[in-house]
């Protein structure tokens, strides 16, 4: 069944149960029928995925992966959309960047991202994270 017929069922089905007001169906039937409209989960998709939680740009995961940059930025939103995208990094990634941050001209995030072909938004948050981790210490 391709995917346009699941989500239309799904679409019935919920207007079956729930009424005709979609505010008024239960979140998880909305994120489902949402979800009805996301591209396969295949191991190609999972490692873009993976490397846009881990802040890389959508030019260098293009690159990387031999993908168009437009391709990368609409699963971007779609994951932004679903509130999926909740930044990560691995211990390396994070001294990564406290080297960075130290030894940059610009240590601001737009000048730290460049650096380490990331984007923005991971920086700021990552650098929020380990400002929080200091002053966790520092208690």
């Amino acid at each position: 069944m391709s995917s346009n017929k699941k989500m239309a069922a799904a679409i019935r089905e919920a207007y079956a149960n729930y009424g005709d007001d979609p505010d008024d169906w239960p979140e998880d039937i909305k994120k489902e029928i949402r979800g009805q409209t996301e591209e396969e989960h295949t191991a190609e998709n999972n490692v873009l995925r993976h490397m846009i939680l881990h802040g890389y740009t959508n030019q260098y995961i293009a690159q990387e992966r031999s993908n168009k940059p437009k391709y990368i930025q609409q699963l971007r939103d779609r994951m932004r959309k679903r509130d999926e995208l909740d930044y990560q990094a691995t211990p390396d990634e994070l001294t990564q960047l406290k080297y960075n941050v130290k030894h940059t001209n610009k240590p601001n995030n737009k000048g730290v991202a460049g650096a380490m072909h990331r984007d923005k938004d991971w920086v700021r948050c990552m650098r929020e994270k380990l400002r929080e981790a200091e002053n966790e210490a520092r208690r």
